[in-house]
């Protein structure tokens, strides 16, 4: 990824803008791949201020598949905050990238960042639907199809 991912523009800039980007090198600080739980190269860890992985995507990535990542990222650091509005805003920006692997998660995850600022989970489920309804085939809807099916 460093012939091809880290030095393209875009990269640069999300990191710039929306990171504190460390390279690990395990060999070199084990303890912190350890922590990190830096399993294989090349990967990607994005951490909270509090130093705890939200997310890990490991192998290649090509720039605007990273930046889809690091977009997951910082979403599922924006909810974990409790800074709703931010994770929803990078969860529909995903989601509506409906060819895009990470979509339907992303869409399952807006569900549950949704229910947890509304303490609703018909706003789970509303998001969950969208699932059903774009990724039929998806491991994702076979996830969410219980709690659809079982609604009150």
């Amino acid at each position: 990824m460093g012939a091809v991912t880290y030095p393209h523009p875009d990269v640069v800039k999300e990191l710039n803008d929306n990171f504190v980007p460390v390279k690990i090198e395990s060999a070199k600080a084990p303890e912190l791949a350890r922590r990190m739980n830096a399993r294989w190269l090349p990967g990607l860890i994005v951490a909270g201020a509090d130093e705890r992985p939200a997310h890990t995507q490991i192998g290649f990535l090509p720039p605007e598949d990273f930046i889809l990542e690091l977009h997951f990222g910082r979403a599922i650091v924006a909810m974990s905050r409790k800074l709703y509005d931010e994770a929803h805003r990078l969860f529909a920006e995903i989601a509506a990238r409906v060819e895009a692997e990470r979509a339907p998660e992303a869409c399952y995850w807006w569900g549950i960042s949704a229910y947890r600022q509304s303490k609703n989970f018909a706003d789970c489920q509303e998001h969950w639907a969208r699932i059903v309804a774009r990724w039929p085939e998806s491991l994702w809807t076979r996830k969410v199809s219980y709690a659809l099916d079982h609604r009150a």
